[in-house]
């Protein structure tokens, strides 16, 4: 008998819902926590399921496969997250400069071990499911701690971090092979960034396949989605908000229910010309507003868009965990900086309206606002706010951009201190 890799001491356990259990293994079994019991009899793979549970613990669990018996320890029942993504969601405390380190025995982490060098030469490194002790959570996925944390003190249930993520890999790698080899999906990719050529674990739905899939469907409440950087190129960022849309919808599929979708919009970076980062956050912005159940948490300025990896991430965190407390939870908190929503055009200027744009306001004079005429030619504009609106004055506005490079440095924010997200809008 083989339990599933996530099923290990001090796990986690999704609160409210039934509590899928599974491995692999022939013959007759059974599965006991808290005094429920589930019989099964199985052909190499089984799963069965248990009566959903309350927030409590801790518990244990017997499972039991003809003669062989595992017993796992102090497990708790709570609310559980799928941390996944690229190197920043991997990111771990260890290297954050701004991430609390507060220890709590009701936060925990288990962090999918699969991983692959750039020629796919493969290795496992296990880890069991670790709490958030000193010792342990400088090894965690730095946003994923951060958020169990914030959200285990403002709820006082456990929280479960799943951290399944890598580092360079492309939105197509975490998506299932019958979507990536559809011939539409294949020339939405077109040219990819030198990432799919050099890390061949982008290729063939490897971390779909190999990291992914051996989660299914272990019980989780939301994902928490930081990836983007790897699909860069110009002629596949376009087509971003498609690819990331379809992996949604892929993955929804294999829980079997609508989960929430928290986006992280990726932060500003210095990277060369021919890579398109604004295409990027536009996509990761528009899927927000398409996918219901999606929600996007902006970028902020960090000083660092010459690190590719920013070592501050506390405030991605504090996005996502309000995010979470909004969504899931009925507080009524702020998780994103202001999203453009409409313009108005008039012979005087234009009228730009947002979302998420309470208080808004330039904190000093306004910075990387352009503004263009019908033949690409830069306007001298006049810029106020009113109402939460942004009013650009100026003859003959035929596009306005903010924040519309690699590495923005737009100043535009609303009332909790969240930047706007870029955009460039045509008249």
């Amino acid at each position: 008998m083989k339990l599933a890799d996530i099923f290990t001491n001090s796990m986690v356990l999704q609160r409210r819902k039934p509590i899928a259990v599974f491995g692999s293994g022939s013959g007759k079994g059974r599965v006991e926590l808290a005094g429920n019991a589930v019989a099964f009899e199985a052909d190499d793979g089984w799963l069965v399921h248990l009566p959903a549970m309350e927030a409590g613990g801790p518990y244990e669990m017997t499972v039991t496969l003809n003669d062989e018996v595992v017993t796992l320890t102090d497990i708790l029942v709570g609310d559980v997250y799928l941390a996944g993504g690229q190197s920043n969601m991997q990111f771990r405390v260890e290297e954050s400069v701004d991430i609390p380190r507060i220890p709590n025995p009701n936060v925990r982490v288990f962090t999918e071990g699969h991983g692959a060098d750039e020629n796919r030469n493969e290795w496992y490194d296990y880890t069991p499911w670790q709490v958030a002790t000193p010792e342990n959570l400088e090894k965690f996925t730095a946003i994923g701690y951060d958020v169990a944390r914030m959200l285990q003190e403002e709820l006082h249930i456990p929280i479960g971090i799943v951290s399944c993520n890598l580092g360079a890999s492309r939105v197509d790698a975490w998506t299932a092979p019958q979507i990536v080899e559809a011939p539409d999906y294949q020339q939405m990719l077109g040219n990819k960034h030198w990432d799919w050529h050099y890390y061949k674990f982008n290729q063939q739905s490897w971390c779909y396949l190999t990291k992914l899939l051996p989660l299914v469907p272990y019980g989780i409440h939301g994902i928490l989605w930081y990836q983007g950087e790897s699909n860069r190129l110009e002629e596949e960022a376009v087509h971003y908000h498609t690819l990331l849309g379809r992996l949604i919808e892929n993955w929804r599929d294999l829980w079997g229910e609508n989960l929430p979708f928290y986006i992280v919009q990726i932060a500003p970076h210095a990277d060369s010309a021919e890579n398109d980062w604004p295409h990027i956050r536009q996509a990761q912005e528009r899927v927000a507003k398409e996918v219901p159940g999606a929600y996007l948490v902006t970028l902020g300025h960090t000083g660092e868009s010459d690190n590719i990896h920013p070592t501050k991430k506390h405030h991605l965190a504090q996005k996502l965990t309000a995010a979470v407390l909004t969504v899931q939870f009925g507080y009524k908190r702020e998780y994103c900086g202001p999203v453009y929503e409409s313009a108005e055009g008039s012979d005087e200027g234009v009228k730009i309206s947002f979302t998420h744009a309470a208080g808004l306001h330039f904190a000093g004079d306004p910075a990387d606002l352009v503004v263009y005429d019908a033949q690409g030619n830069a306007l001298d504009h006049a810029v106020a706010i009113y109402d939460d609106a942004l009013f650009v004055t100026a003859p003959g506005i035929a596009r306005v951009e903010l924040g519309w490079r690699n590495a923005p440095t737009h100043n535009l924010y609303n009332e909790s201190g969240f930047l706007a997200s870029p955009f460039c809008i045509t008249i």
